[in-house]
């Protein structure tokens, strides 16, 4: 799918990385689905001021749709701790996933020339919402069901094809900016 190089140091504190216009657009959209997708689970009708202002949040289940469910899961099998649990990180979770995605959104929305360059702390917030953007296309291309073998030969008019193109391609972009960041860390 790319004809581009992925991530790369640049510089003492960068990262970088030039996109197609179709590229950018794909970036964009996925990031815009996450976005939105993680705004449905919000809190309604908070009776507790201090709870609301702290982040504890008033769900205690995960939730039904299953993307969203990959994206917040529960930490601990048993249902009462990951109901505490949930109360107490899910908002604060949500809000830092809404923010990698708004970011990335906001950076790709605003690339002159398709080249997008990251400090440190955007790289990290990058690699966050590509993860979650790649997790997101996996459950919806059910891996761990079907394996990589049985995604590869799909039939090219298959519409899975081209989501299973996306998705390798997101795993590529994120490999070349987990890279590029292990290349800071050895020279530093």
């Amino acid at each position: 799918m790319s004809n581009t190089e992925g991530f790369r140091r640049h510089g003492n504190n960068s990262y970088i990385a030039e996109f197609s216009q179709s590229e950018r657009e794909i970036l964009i959209n996925l990031t815009e689905q996450i976005i939105e997708l993680l705004a449905e689970r919000v809190d309604h009708g908070h009776d507790d001021p201090l709870a609301a202002m702290v982040g504890i949040t008033s769900h205690d289940s995960p939730p039904e749709d299953e993307v969203l469910h990959r994206l917040l899961p529960n930490a601990y099998a048993d249902e009462v701790d990951a109901a505490e649990f949930r109360r107490y990180t899910e908002s604060t979770l949500r809000n830092k996933k809404q923010a990698h995605a708004m970011a990335m959104r906001m950076y790709l929305k605003s690339a002159e020339d398709n080249i997008v360059d990251l400090d440190h702390d955007l790289a990290n917030a990058w690699l966050g919402a590509l993860n979650d953007i790649r997790l997101a296309v996996g459950v919806r291309l059910n891996v761990g069901v079907k394996t990589n073998e049985d995604l590869e030969i799909l039939a090219p008019d298959d519409p899975l094809s081209a989501v299973y193109t996306v998705y390798t391609w997101l795993g590529w972009l994120q490999e070349t900016l987990v890279l590029a960041l292990m290349d800071d860390a050895t020279i530093s």
